[in-house]
C-alpha cells in the first residue's frame, strides 16, 4: 500500500490518501477544513482516482473539509454511526471555547449524506479492505480503521491513539471509561503501522512499549 498525507492547517489534522499496490483508485481518510488543495495535489501527482472518504470520528476539525472535497470528487462518505449527529451542527459539538473559532468555518456548511459504519463492518473499495473497529472515548463514534491489501495492514487511529499520547476525553461525548476499554482493545491489535489524526505516525508495538497511557 501507498499512504500519502497532507495536513489541514485548522488544528493540524492529518488527512490521508491510500491506494493498494497496482491500483489508481484510492480512498481518503479524514477531511480537515482546508485539506482539499493538498489532496488535489496528491491526486494529480500520483494519478489517483478517489473512490470514498472514511472519517475516524465526527469532530469538526476532521469533517469540515468535506464541502470542498465532495465538490471536487463525488464519492461516498463513511462515519461511525454514533457520530452521525455531529454533522448536523458541527460548531456545537466541541467545547464553548472553540465556538468563536468554528463559526466562520461553518457558515457554508451543509451536512453531507454519510454511510454509517458499525463495529466490525467491512468495506471493500479500490483493492482495499477497510474494517471498522469501534473505539469510543474521544467521541461516541470514534473508529479505528484497519486497512488491508495484499497481506499488508495499516491502522488509522484518528484521535484515539497518537504517537506517545491518546485523545482527550473531556469534550462533549468524551468518556474516560469507554476510552479505557478502547485502549485495552488496542493492545490486542497486530504490530502494524498506525497513522493518527494528529502528529507523526508510529506502530502498535512501539506505542504499547513506550506510550505512558498503556
Amino acid at each position: 500500500m501507498d499512504v500519502f498525507a497532507t495536513r489541514a492547517e485548522f488544528l493540524e489534522v492529518n488527512c490521508y490518501a491510500v491506494r493498494a499496490e497496482g491500483h489508481d483508485d484510492a480512498i481518503f481518510v479524514d477531511s480537515g477544513f482546508d485539506c482539499a488543495p493538498g489532496l488535489a495535489e496528491i491526486v494529480e501527482e500520483e494519478n489517483l482516482v478517489p473512490r470514498a472518504v472514511f472519517l475516524t470520528h465526527g469532530h469538526p476539525d476532521h469533517i469540515l473539509g468535506l464541502t470542498n472535497v465532495l465538490s471536487r470528487w463525488e464519492m461516498p462518505v463513511y462515519l461511525g454511526a454514533p457520530d452521525r449527529y455531529r454533522l448536523d451542527r458541527p460548531a456545537e459539538t466541541l467545547s464553548p471555547q472553540f465556538a468563536p473559532m468554528l463559526e466562520p468555518l461553518v457558515k457554508d456548511w451543509t451536512a453531507p449524506e454519510v454511510n454509517a459504519l458499525l463495529d466490525a463492518q467491512t468495506v471493500e473499495v479500490s483493492g482495499l479492505t477497510i474494517t471498522a473497529v469501534a473505539a469510543p472515548g474521544h467521541t461516541e463514534g470514534s473508529t479505528l480503521l484497519r486497512v488491508q491489501a495484499d497481506g499488508e495492514e495499516i491502522i488509522f487511529t484518528g484521535d484515539v491513539v497518537f504517537a506517545g499520547a491518546i485523545g482527550r476525553v473531556d469534550l462533549p461525548g468524551g468518556d474516560a471509561s469507554a476510552m479505557a476499554e478502547s485502549l485495552q482493545a488496542f493492545t490486542t491489535l497486530p504490530d502494524v503501522p498506525i497513522y493518527p489524526g494528529h502528529g507523526p505516525g508510529s506502530r502498535v508495538g512501539h506505542e504499547l512499549a513506550t506510550n505512558p497511557f498503556f
